[in-house]
């Protein structure tokens, strides 16, 4: 009998993620390097590499009065010292070419320096490298199988529905000089009465979701089918895992300007790169709960869920793409409006078309969406509202001085009416990109290789195996020469003195002939004087045999012509050779 199923699977990313981990790159504990490469450094590895110097910097840097100076010139104490600290960092991030412009930009006392955070997509292991959790898939699919199972019932109520529309009703957009648009309050309603139904109508949403999920799904937490799903981490099945800190900037979908983009509204995170084929694996287990499904307790509670509720992995699949295909679908039209020479564009469609659509279809593969910026309608079903920031406007009220109150103008729709995108720089991106969109499949998928990250992971693989293959050459290299110097060690251990001066001789000899590289030394240099003084030696020594004067002579015949200009016929007298050789 079969308890569960289980499912191996790796993901692959289409378009940039970052899953939030609560923890930010802080510039007090960073540097940049010429590269545009961030390397995170611990406080306390900081210290012991920069030593008294850095002490001293981060001691003058504290003096400052203000806050954001005090940090600024933190930072600056910090790349001052970067040649030492950047060996001590446990975490290397690229900066995006804008990213990098506009930090180099925002380094004085004219900008924002609070604004030079950047959050870290969440990590694991020694390393930190980036990792999805299990936790986001599971909502990703919960939100995907809530709207299969609630397909043909409405999340809210008439009533709610109704005061939606009297809310929305209270607003109209007008025009205003030089044609931009705005939104305002209509003349007869007061922002107390605006902002009191809005809080009703908030209160009322809450109230609805806490209901609807446990209708459709056939109760509480006890009851819950999705209690039978366990997904497991998506651990990093390469540990160079593509990473870039880039923007994150807000557009229309209508392609008019957001108030967001008017404000120079935007964040810089830590991303995991696109199209990043089988960059993470996991496991999924669905329990088969058939056996033991509607029981209740003692009070007549449900314990477990009810059968017809019961998930099969087939459906939840089926649900996770019908419910994620047609919004990915939305934002690729988006993005061909707003920049159809997307390049993230064009390779995902060529990706789609390489096969991943055809097996979104028959349920080989299963798309997802996680982590930040998703946009509203991906977390929650369809009908379910969501609330749109306007802009901020004037209303009829006064305050004590008389002066006109604002407010702050929401509407609520089916859709979100912005998107925030993924860039490389705030003011001209070369390319936008959505968030989150990753795919779950076999690791054996053609579509896999039509990913640009796979060509990017050979190139690395064949660096890393060139790399690989020069170490042992170079590793061979030092084991032969260690084995040559411990036969030359072994070989002058047995030698005599007069045979280690020999081989001196030889040596150095040997060394020179190498540098002059085809030269020769002037007469009564150097090499001449040694040829003479071996000579000399071998002659005039009580200690030195036949055997010895013989091999003395062997190598001063040898090699003193190929160092020195000489004639070797006069040098064979001069330093009588003959009789070194037991000729005369």
């Amino acid at each position: 009998m079969r308890f569960f199923e289980r499912h191996d699977w790796v993901v692959s990313t289409l378009s940039p993620v970052h899953v939030g981990c609560g923890e930010d790159y802080e510039p007090t504990n960073y540097v940049v390097d010429q590269q545009g490469v961030l390397h995170l450094i611990d406080p306390l590895a900081m210290l012991r590499a920069g030593g008294e110097p850095l002490r001293r910097s981060l001691e003058t840097a504290l003096a400052a009065d203000d806050p954001v100076d005090q940090m600024r010139r933190l930072h600056e104490a910090l790349r001052q010292h970067a040649r030492v600290l950047i060996p001590e960092a446990r975490v290397r991030v690229p900066l995006a070419a804008g990213v990098l412009a506009h930090y180099r930009r925002t380094q004085d006392r004219r900008h924002d320096f609070n604004r030079n955070g950047i959050e870290r997509t969440a990590y694991t292991g020694p390393r930190q490298t980036p990792y999805i959790p299990g936790s986001s898939l599971k909502g990703s699919m919960r939100t995907a199988w809530l709207a299969h199972v609630g397909k043909d019932a409405d999340p809210l109520t008439s009533e709610v529905r109704e005061n939606i529309q009297s809310f929305n009703a209270m607003i109209e957009e007008v025009e205003l000089a030089h044609g931009r648009r705005t939104w305002r309050l209509k003349s007869g309603f007061t922002r107390q009465q605006y902002e009191g139904l809005r809080k009703d109508i908030e209160k009322a949403l809450k109230a609805c979701a806490g209901r609807f999920e446990p209708d459709w799904l056939g109760g509480g937490f006890e009851a819950d089918p999705l209690r039978a799903l366990k997904i497991g981490d998506a651990m990093p099945s390469d540990e160079e895992v593509e990473r870039e800190v880039r923007f994150c900037i807000n557009r229309s979908r209508t392609g008019r300007k957001t108030q967001a983009q008017q404000s120079n509204l935007y964040t810089r995170l830590e991303y995991i790169l696109e199209h990043q084929p089988a960059a993470f694996s996991l496991g999924v287990r669905l329990h088969d709960l058939t056996a033991v499904a509607g029981r209740r307790t003692d009070k007549g509670k449900l314990a477990t869920p009810m059968r017809d509720k019961l998930i099969a992995w087939d459906a939840l699949v089926s649900a996770c793409n019908n419910f994620y295909l047609p919004r990915l679908q939305d934002d690729l039209r988006v993005l061909r409006r707003l920049k159809p020479d997307s390049a993230w564009l064009a390779a995902t469609q060529k990706v789609l078309d390489a096969g991943l659509h055809e097996d979104l279809g028959t349920g080989r593969a299963l798309l997802l969406r996680v982590g930040k910026h998703t946009g509203a309608d991906n977390n929650t079903v369809q009908g379910r509202q969501i609330r749109v920031m306007l802009n901020e406007t004037e209303c009829e009220e006064r305050d004590e001085d008389g002066r006109a109150r604002r407010v702050r103008l929401w509407v609520y729709d089916d859709a979100p009416r912005t998107s925030w995108y993924c860039a490389d720089d705030l003011d001209s991106p070369a390319d936008l990109a959505p968030h989150g969109w990753i795919v779950l499949s076999t690791p054996e998928r053609a579509w896999l290789q039509a990913m640009p990250g796979h060509a990017r992971r050979s190139q690395r693989r064949q660096a890393r195996e060139r790399e690989a293959a020069l170490a042992a050459q170079k590793a061979e290299q030092e084991r032969l020469q260690a084995e040559a110097e411990a036969a030359k060690a072994a070989r002058l251990a047995a030698m005599s003195d007069n045979q280690r001066q020999i081989e001196a001789f030889i040596e150095a000899c040997r060394a020179r002939v190498e540098q002059l590289r085809g030269g020769r030394d002037r007469p009564h240099t150097t090499y001449h004087e040694k040829a003479k003084q071996l000579a000399k030696a071998a002659l005039e020594g009580s200690d030195w045999t036949p055997e010895e004067r013989r091999a003395a002579a062997e190598a001063i015949a040898e090699w003193l012509p190929k160092v020195v200009q000489v004639d070797m016929k006069e040098e064979r007298k001069r330093l009588k050779l003959s009789q070194l050789r037991g000729e005369a």
